[in-house]
């Protein structure tokens, strides 16, 4: 009895070859009501609401100057702290993270939070607002413009 090919063998190979190689996954419906954002911001970036931060981390809104009309606003990722031991050292510029009285930024009198240090400008997210300025004693990125 001699081997035979089937015709349509070729075709059957050629397509499965080519979508093997367009790199298209098909693995099932998609379900858009289940889908929620992953986080995007690490520790010290900005954020509009809690969702935007990594576990663990809130959006946080700073308000300068805090002892008049508030000119200046925007959000970090943060958590609460108790001093600065508590606070990470910033992934942008790897200097630690200070625990300051909210007060001072524009919140509540009682709560600490975790805001970036800098030395200059640069050591901050300019692009977002914020610059380094003198507060509490403590040169920190806050929002500037």
């Amino acid at each position: 009895m001699p081997f035979r090919i089937d015709p349509r063998l070729p075709w059957f190979v050629a397509a499965l070859c080519a979508s093997l190689l367009s790199g298209c996954i098909f693995v099932g419906e998609y379900d858009d009501d289940f889908y929620e954002p992953r986080p995007k911001s690490y520790m010290y970036e900005t954020c509009y609401s809690d969702v935007d931060c990594y576990a663990g981390n809130y959006c946080e809104e700073l308000a300068l100057p805090a002892d008049r009309y508030t000119e200046y606003v925007n959000a970090i990722c943060t958590v609460g702290c108790f001093d600065d031991l508590d606070c990470p050292f910033s992934e942008f510029n790897a200097l630690p993270g200070a625990c300051i009285d909210h007060v001072w930024l524009g919140g509540p009198v009682t709560s600490r939070i975790c805001v970036e240090r800098c030395i200059i400008d640069a050591d901050c997210d300019v692009a977002s607002g914020f610059g380094c300025e003198l507060i509490a004693g403590e040169r920190l990125c806050v929002p500037v413009w």
